[in-house]
């Protein structure tokens, strides 16, 4: 995991197209992969998307936005 790596919960929420809230729901069922640096979590860009590649997403749009 490359420190030039980890989204914020703001950028992968929008990423994503969820609420905030949503997405600290699914964190706090161990839904998504995620690192809790101090009080604020962290997700590795290439662990998201594993994740999301095996929850059936097109990675290749989700790509394009991430950059």
């Amino acid at each position: 995991m490359e420190l030039e790596n980890l989204l914020t919960l703001k950028e992968v929420a929008k990423l994503l197209r969820l609420s905030p809230q949503t997405l600290y729901k699914m964190l706090e069922q161990g839904e998504i992969p995620a690192v809790k640096i101090g009080s604020q979590w962290r997700f590795d860009r290439e662990q998201l998307r594993s994740w999301l590649e095996s929850h059936g997403a097109d990675t290749d749009a989700h790509s394009q936005n991430a950059g």
